[in-house]
């Protein structure tokens, strides 16, 4: 099993934390790559600015892995477009994401080769694809903020139409 990223483990509304950093410490100990999030929204957005543009390119682009997202001029734009709509989301919502940060995403998946992110493996076999919870939910609420999201908004009706002729 390759996982490029890290655990990220926090608490909710701020319940729990002692109990959360104890798993982190218990995950950390034996090996895996954990990190403590006091604040569970600003990881989900960080997770977000991979997920929408690598899940969804990888979809839309005909079933490519990210190396070949990497590799096109315009899809690896587009990924950054994504990422850029993502970080002014959570930036609404108080969460600060550097262009340290996107850039590392595109360093990390580099390293990857050509790896098949989950929504794409879950496509090509046919299984549900976590369309709302990726890409709806994050439009819906940056829409709901007042932010333009143009990228976002024809990716979700790309994924939507992809996955309507897959049947």
């Amino acid at each position: 099993l390759y996982h490029a990223g890290r655990v990220e483990i926090g608490s909710l509304n701020d319940q729990w934390p002692d109990l959360a950093r104890q798993a982190v410490d218990a995950f950390n100990a034996a090996g895996v790559k954990t990190n403590f999030y006091p604040v569970l929204d600003a990881a989900l957005w960080r997770k977000l600015c991979w997920n929408i543009p690598f899940n969804g390119l990888s979809i839309v682009g005909g079933s490519i892995t990210c190396d070949k997202i990497l590799a096109n001029a315009s899809l690896k734009a587009r990924a950054r477009t994504l990422m850029e709509e993502v970080r002014a989301v959570a930036s609404h919502f108080g969460h600060v994401i550097d262009d340290g940060f996107l850039q590392g995403q595109f360093d990390v998946t580099e390293k990857m080769g050509a790896y098949q992110p989950s929504s794409l493996i879950d496509f090509v076999e046919n299984r549900p694809v976590e369309v709302e919870a990726i890409w709806g939910e994050p439009l819906r609420r940056g829409e709901a903020a007042g932010l333009a999201m143009p990228e976002l908004a024809s990716l979700y009706a790309e994924i939507q139409t992809a996955l309507a002729r897959r049947g």
